[in-house]
């Protein structure tokens, strides 16, 4: 059966055997280390789950009570988290997933610029966000979802210390949070206390004395560990896959724009030659074989340049024949040019020197062509690998269930 996980393992395998021949180039190991990485991910099947959110609103609680464990140091002070702390976890038999839970700073903190922009990479990188808070929305709240909506992708809102609250007043903030964010419903917002406040508990001693002790209730974590296996259960592959592709798109682009730098004395002097070529080519040629001549010549341009960059043969394709982008509206208007510079030269001159305007214009076209391709082969360079495709039909499927 063929499932959004199989597809990206497989669009990710073209990928990676595209660009082993090059795994040697000293520019290019960022990105490489980065591709293995996420490599890693898809045969591992790990699941990624940032927690986000300001301080003091109990984030690494959350993990530890989700987890079982005290894992993560937690404290009344503001900043506890430092730096990104990922948890392991095995959510119970007969679902196979791991999911790496990841802690990070609060947004908030002061002088954690640096930290807080550590925790937006982590975000970009998890497959799922859970946001924490621990009240009604602050404006700070509120801009940071509406950041971390523009990552397109699933976000838990989880209203953690419920139980300082009564019933109606927790019913009355999540009818608040939903009327702000308009994205979310009431119901939707689930409601945990990762840490309960400790309750005065009466003891009777069987000699008859009455003692009075602090204790800590049990967390109440069912709802959010209940939605999570959820997830897991039914959206888990697809999601990866979804953010696995994009991460590879980005590496992608970066590749080819290095690619592209590595090249670009190549590039220029390949079509510096050609299109001189092609003028000489086109001066010489008979009246009406210059006009077959010419898109041969833009066509061994292209050819030469594709295989020197390694570019997919079906990048080409689509580069070529994509109805808003593709170059062959540039190809066509070189042909253009070249027609009317015979019909101009051959009404004003006639005779042999009618063959050094169409030399000029063919050379000059092909010159043009040379500087507004780049952008184009880069920009489809991902469709010979599927990638392009693959992500377009992810992101319907997920837009489409979010109606849902």
């Amino acid at each position: 059966m063929t499932t959004p996980l199989t597809q990206a393992e497989t669009v990710f395998q073209r990928c990676w055997d595209h660009w082993q021949a090059l795994a040697s180039r000293q520019d290019l190991q960022p990105e490489f280390k980065a591709l293995s990485t996420l490599r890693k991910r898809l045969v591992t099947r790990v699941f990624s789950i940032a927690v986000f959110g300001l301080v003091n609103r109990g984030k690494s609680a959350v993990l530890n009570a989700l987890t079982g464990e005290a894992r993560l140091e937690v404290g009344p002070l503001n900043g506890v988290t430092q730096q990104p702390q990922s948890l392991l976890w095995q959510p119970g038999p007969g679902i196979p997933w791991q999911v790496r839970f990841i802690d990070t700073p609060g947004l908030n903190e002061i002088n954690g610029e640096a930290r807080e922009q550590l925790a937006w990479k982590v975000a970009r990188a998890a497959d799922l966000i859970l946001f924490v808070i621990a009240a009604d929305l602050t404006q700070l709240e509120y801009q940071a979802l509406l950041e971390l909506r523009t990552l397109h992708k699933p976000i838990l809102l989880v209203l953690n210390k419920c139980d300082l609250y009564s019933e109606a007043e927790l019913q009355a903030i999540r009818a608040q949070i939903s009327r702000h964010l308009g994205w979310v419903l009431p119901q939707e917002i689930l409601t945990v206390a990762a840490r309960p406040k400790p309750t005065k508990v009466r003891t009777h001693w069987p000699d008859g004395r009455i003692t009075l002790e602090w204790e800590r209730p049990a967390p109440q974590i069912e709802a959010l560990r209940g939605r999570i296996v959820e997830i897991l259960q039914a959206e888990a592959g697809s999601l990866l896959a979804l953010n696995v592709l994009k991460r590879l798109e980005h590496l992608q682009a970066q590749l080819w724009q290095k690619q592209w730098q590595h090249h670009a004395r190549f590039v220029e002097q390949w079509g510096t030659a050609c299109a001189l070529g092609k003028g000489i080519a086109v001066g010489l040629a008979p009246l009406g074989l210059d006009l077959l001549l010419a898109p041969l010549l833009d066509g061994l341009w292209l050819l030469g340049l594709g295989m020197r960059l390694r570019l997919p043969w079906g990048s080409l394709g689509e580069a070529l024949g994509s109805a808003q982008e593709g170059l062959w509206r540039l190809l066509l208007l070189n042909g253009a040019l070249l027609l009317l510079a015979e019909g101009v030269s051959s009404w004003l001159w006639g005779g042999w020197s009618n063959s050094l305007l169409p030399g000029l214009v063919a050379g000059a076209s092909l010159y043009r062509l040379g500087s507004l391709a780049p952008r184009v082969l880069l920009r489809f360079a991902p469709e010979g690998f599927g990638l392009g495709a693959l992500l377009r039909d992810l992101i319907s499927s997920q837009e489409l269930a979010e109606k849902a």
